[in-house]
């Protein structure tokens, strides 16, 4: 192997971890813990609202990809079902009410997940670039701009995305849109 095989492969498999790291699922939580944490919730609470809208959503989405596809069911009813689950559990944050920064929060995120469905059977929007934008400017519009430093995880984000071979450039700039579009929806919220 030459020199350059080597780096290639190494920034390949640094690339997949950094991806891993930042999943949107662990993005997802992270946002959700933080927002628990910022309303003030205790610990249970915290914990509820992090297996209410991100455990249970995603063991749903992730566990029964076999179930559908076995019966011959479209896989955006997956996603379907999710956005009725997270749409039921944001329901339930104003209803409660739990304080902000969390029903916002949790409408955002579903409102976020609805739209990656939708614009993904067109385009292949990227989750990874969408998700984690809006948790960089969620984290900063909530604690403050000593974490704007953060941001530059996403120009990463899509080198990442790009260089794995998993989204075009098109594909991540969608997924840029996307979670401003997310973080746009928080705000009016």
């Amino acid at each position: 192997m030459t020199a350059s095989t080597v780096q290639s492969t190494a920034l390949l498999r640094g690339s997949k971890y950094f991806c891993i790291v930042l999943a949107p699922a662990v993005v997802l939580a992270v946002v959700l813990l933080l927002a628990g944490i910022r309303a003030g919730l205790p610990p249970a609470g915290t914990a509820l609202l992090l297996v209410g809208l991100g455990v249970v959503p995603g063991i749903v989405f992730k566990g029964t990809k076999g179930f559908f596809r076995s019966r011959g069911l479209a896989d955006h009813w997956r996603t379907d079902l999710v956005t009725v689950l997270m749409l039921a559990g944001t329901v339930i944050c104003y209803l409660i009410p739990v304080p902000e920064p969390v029903p916002a929060t949790a409408a955002a995120l579903m409102i976020g997940n609805a739209g990656l469905a939708f614009f993904r059977r067109w385009l292949n929007v990227s989750a990874h670039v969408s998700v984690l934008l809006f948790g960089l400017l969620w984290t900063v519009a909530v604690f403050g701009n000593a974490f704007v430093w953060l941001l530059l995880l996403l120009p990463l984000m899509c080198f990442t995305r790009v260089s794995l071979r998993e989204h075009t450039y098109a594909e991540v700039l969608a997924g840029t849109a996307w979670g401003l579009g997310t973080f746009g929806v928080w705000l009016a919220l």
